[in-house]
């Protein structure tokens, strides 16, 4: 949870850091594609880079205070994304991305790993508050093309068989189809060049069929902050 607060908080003050250098100019260059001659269509590409994880276990997995109970680690995505100009102030940029995952938790009780990879199709509708700074939310399906899961107890020690570690469960599959909500804020630090600071909440469950009597999964859903480099081609 540490981890969730200290990265909304980057957010923020980036995001209000954005806004303000933007107001603060007297004579804002309009060089992005928010201004009033952009093409009605456009294409570009996207790269992202962040923190991803596990939310809605019904199961506490926290053995301690100081344990953190929620899966988290190494997420990426990359894709292409599409611009339909409605007005100077909204668009609609749907994306295609390819999404890559690898989340791990561990205790005293044993270590979890969960890898994926995701094909997903943000919709977002993009108001350009200023020429240089916009804001966006939208819906984000999703179809799960790879997964892994390697669920493992704590190892035991015998003294005449060695080690024994019990493998998780017969069925840890994630879900084929996904689907959550997204919203974020970018700003162009040069002609078609933006950054901007994104946050995924998945509303299905990751593992609706999965089968264990060593971690309950129940109630699994995605949870990801990214910063994101946005390059416009047309």
């Amino acid at each position: 949870m540490k981890k969730i607060l200290t990265f909304a908080a980057a957010i923020l003050c980036a995001a209000t850091f954005a806004l303000a250098q933007e107001t603060g100019e007297a004579t804002p260059k309009n060089d992005s594609p928010s201004k009033k001659d952009s093409p009605a269509i456009g294409l570009g590409v996207r790269l992202a880079a962040g923190y991803g994880m596990i939310w809605g276990l019904e199961d506490d997995w926290a053995i301690d205070e100081n344990d953190d109970e929620k899966p988290g680690g190494l997420d990426l995505e990359g894709g292409v994304m599409g611009r339909i100009v409605f007005t100077p102030v909204i668009h609609f940029t749907p994306e295609l991305l390819f999404h890559y995952g690898k989340l791990k938790h561990d205790n005293d009780f044993g270590k979890q790993e969960f890898s994926f990879m995701n094909v997903e199709i943000p919709l977002l509708v993009r108001a350009n508050a200023t020429p240089k700074f916009y804001a966006y939310a939208g819906a984000q399906p999703g179809l799960n093309i790879q997964n892994d899961a390697s669920l493992k107890a704590a190892v035991v020690k015998h003294t005449n068989t060695g080690s024994n570690e019990k493998k998780f469960g017969k069925n840890v599959d994630q879900a084929v189809f996904g689907f959550g909500i997204v919203a974020g804020a970018g700003y162009y630090v040069v002609d078609k060049l933006s950054l901007d600071l994104r946050i995924y909440m998945g509303l299905t469950e990751l593992y609706p069929d999965c089968e264990s009597n060593l971690v309950d999964l129940s109630g699994a859903r995605s949870l990801s902050f990214k910063i994101g480099a946005n390059y416009w081609i047309l």
